[in-house]
């Protein structure tokens, strides 16, 4: 029984990395998708399955101070931005902990006249488990005071301390979500969206970006070249995936497991 009921609690908290730009929606048959990078917060709750159902942490209930990091971005063909509410969009655990899927429904451009959608995450943002009925240990209050606090501020520290480590996991993160998710990328294709990922980044940056940045995003997506054009479709929790999407989200992955090992340490030392 006791196997059971742990297998049924509410996975860990996590935190949406803030971005700094904006993240294009895909649109692919009934659904626009995007995924953004996430680290893991809580290393003693279990880690999610992909699909999980989560939700932002009300800034407001806890007291934070800080504004909405969350944003989703409706863009007409003319270019005017509109805010959609943010429960526009399910979000879900794509990969562990190490990457979150912001799922938007197709026909709402249509009942919005809307060219195109955007997520935009300006504050790092904090995210749980939805709760579900049965939940034998939900996320209570006094465990998402200390999330929101403690947590939160040492995930942060973290990630100033590794930031060529993020930046190069955003580099990634951006090129997964310029790939085509709907068929395979040519190789030459592959380039060219690596290069303007690089190109929009750079032009975007308060700073150049990092040059242990640039060589890490680099050494990840050469070490995927091996995958041709001839090895199309990867199967994986009934999605169709093509091989080199995979192997960028699992070196984008790679980085931030490694991120995340040094906030967990962090963690240990300060005793939160």
């Amino acid at each position: 029984m006791a196997a059971a009921a742990t297998a049924q609690a509410a996975p860990q908290a996590m935190m949406l990395v803030a971005n700094g730009d904006s993240i294009p929606f895909r649109c692919t048959d009934d659904l626009c998708l995007a995924e953004a990078t996430s680290i893991c917060l809580q290393a003693e709750r279990a880690t999610p399955r992909a699909g999980t159902p989560y939700e932002p942490v009300d800034e407001r209930r806890y007291g934070t101070g800080r504004p909405n990091g969350l944003h989703l971005i409706g863009i007409t063909a003319g270019g005017a931005e509109r805010p959609l509410p943010v429960e526009t969009m399910r979000i879900v655990s794509e990969r562990d902990h190490m990457a979150v899927r912001f799922v938007v429904q197709r026909l709402v451009l249509g009942e919005q006249a809307l060219d195109r959608l955007e997520l935009r995450i300006s504050e790092n943002v904090v995210i749980a488990p939805i709760w579900m009925l049965g939940d034998p240990y939900p996320h209570l209050d006094d465990e998402l005071e200390l999330v929101m606090g403690p947590m939160r501020a040492t995930a942060e520290s973290v990630l100033n301390r590794r930031r060529e480590t993020v930046t190069a996991a955003r580099l990634l993160g951006d090129l997964l979500n310029d790939l085509p998710r709907d068929r395979v990328a040519s190789v030459e294709e592959r380039q060219r969206h690596y290069d303007r990922v690089i190109a929009a980044r750079a032009a975007k940056a308060d700073t150049s970006i990092p040059l242990e940045a640039l060589a890490d995003a680099r050494e990840a997506v050469d070490a995927c070249a091996f995958i041709h054009d001839t090895e199309m479709w990867y199967q994986a929790l009934h999605t169709r995936v093509s091989r080199y999407r995979r192997c960028v989200g699992y070196r984008h992955d790679k980085l931030i497991k490694d991120v995340n090992k040094t906030y967990w340490k962090a963690r240990d030392e300060v005793g939160s």
